[in-house]
C-alpha cells in the first residue's frame, strides 16, 4: 500500500512539474519565433510554400516530426523538385535545422504532434 501511494505521489509531482502540454505551448511560440509560419499553414494562418501542418500530429509520429525538423532529407526527398517563392527558385524540401537545441527540438515536435 505504501509503495502504491508513493508511486501515485511521484506521478502527480512529475505531471505538476512538467505538464504534458508544456512542450506544445512553448513549441507554438517557437514555431512563430523561428518563422516556420512563413512557409507552413496551421489553422488557415501562415505561408503556403510548405505543407499545411494543421493535423500533422494525426498522421506523423513524434520521432518522424523530430527527424523532419532536424534533417528533412532523412524522411524523403524528390530530386529535381523545386518551388518559386518571391521570384527565387528553391528546392522543395525544408531546409535542415541541425543547429536547433535538443530542448527546442522537443518543444517544436511536441507542438506539432499535438496538432490533430
Amino acid at each position: 500500500m505504501k509503495k502504491l501511494l508513493l508511486s501515485i505521489i511521484l506521478i502527480i509531482a512529475a505531471v505538476a512539474l512538467n505538464p504534458p502540454n508544456s512542450n506544445a505551448i512553448a513549441g507554438k511560440q517557437l514555431f512563430k519565433k523561428e518563422e516556420c509560419i512563413l512557409c507552413h499553414t496551421i489553422n488557415k494562418k501562415g505561408g503556403t510554400m510548405g505543407p499545411n501542418l494543421s493535423a500533422i500530429g494525426k498522421i506523423r509520429s513524434y520521432l518522424w516530426i523530430r527527424r523532419q525538423i532536424r534533417n528533412p532529407k532523412l524522411n524523403f526527398f524528390t530530386p529535381n523538385s523545386f518551388v518559386i517563392f518571391h521570384g527565387k527558385i528553391y528546392e522543395s524540401i525544408m531546409p535542415a535545422n541541425k543547429k536547433i537545441s535538443a530542448n527546442n527540438l522537443n518543444k517544436l515536435a511536441g507542438y506539432l504532434k499535438s496538432l490533430k
